[in-house]
């Protein structure tokens, strides 16, 4: 029974520790992700103590046969310390976004005219493409790197060209160091085999991007582009006005929408803001 209460502290206080690093920003699952996410906001004797804490936690519900006993002062004391120095890393944050949020400017926005003039709001569209997307801009620009660097190696091979070999390899293994500093949210061993390591590029880029922004936008994008070719290349005007409208409108629709959601406590991607 003893056994049982302690854990259930363990536990407790090991999400709670959660909750605080997840204020600081931190990504993952469990507190040995968490902390490695935001390392440099950490210094090590703190990144240490939290490590200490997600081993004890680990044991105690993964090992039956771990004396959780022998360690429950250590593990309380590590906790205490622990929510102390955290508590002040995040009051600056905190006030730091206040400020942030105070300053903000409310003068009027010219830009928000974009999407209800014809013809200037495929602009506005290009730009939410480009905000769904810069969240994972890092790993765009590493995946995009990968078939050159494959190309380089073959093309060396098949030429018998050892520069071009060496080109490719060099650009492979800079990839794969990178790579190992991703890991990804399902395993994270993936990361430490050559050519494995992408699936952690391709699980951080699927989580970056925000993936219903980037279809509308692509989608009107696509209309707007498609009533062009429409009416001056398949001479097909109705065709063209109609697709041209519905992305004009649609566009409308969205800004709309998306505003009246941010009015409703949503964050500027139109998401519902969870506290």
């Amino acid at each position: 029974m003893q056994r049982k209460i302690q854990i259930g502290e363990v536990v407790e206080r090991s999400k709670k520790l959660e909750a605080m690093l997840k204020n600081l920003q931190a990504e993952g699952r469990g507190l040995h992700e968490l902390v490695s996410s935001i390392q440099d906001k950490l210094d090590q004797e703190l990144s240490n103590k939290l490590r200490f804490i997600a081993t004890i936690r680990n044991n105690a519900i993964h090992n039956p046969e771990f004396d959780i006993g022998a360690d429950i002062e250590r593990f309380n004391s590590a906790c205490d310390e622990a929510e102390t120095e955290l508590n002040k890393l995040i009051k600056p944050e905190r006030k730091k976004r206040a400020a942030k949020k105070k300053n903000n400017n409310p003068k009027f926005n010219h830009l928000f005219l974009l999407p209800f003039i014809p013809g200037a709001h495929i602009i506005y569209f290009a730009f939410i493409l480009v905000l769904s997307i810069i969240g994972s801009s890092r790993y765009i620009i590493m995946l995009a790197f990968y078939p050159p660097a494959f190309f380089a190696i073959i093309q060396g091979v098949v030429e018998n060209n050892m520069v071009k070999i060496w080109t490719g390899a060099g650009i492979f293994t800079v990839l794969y160091v990178c790579g190992m500093f991703l890991p990804p949210k399902r395993f994270p061993g993936f990361r430490y085999i050559p050519f494995l390591n992408i699936a952690g590029i391709l699980s951080r880029l699927k989580n970056k991007i925000r993936w219903r922004l980037f279809f509308i936008a692509a989608i009107f994008i696509i209309l707007t582009i498609l009533s062009g070719i429409a009416i001056f290349s398949w001479r097909q005007y109705l065709l063209g006005v109609f697709l041209f409208f519905l992305a004009y409108l649609g566009g409308i629709v969205f800004f709309l929408y998306v505003g009246r959601k941010k009015q409703a406590g949503t964050d500027k991607y139109g998401r519902i803001q969870r506290k």
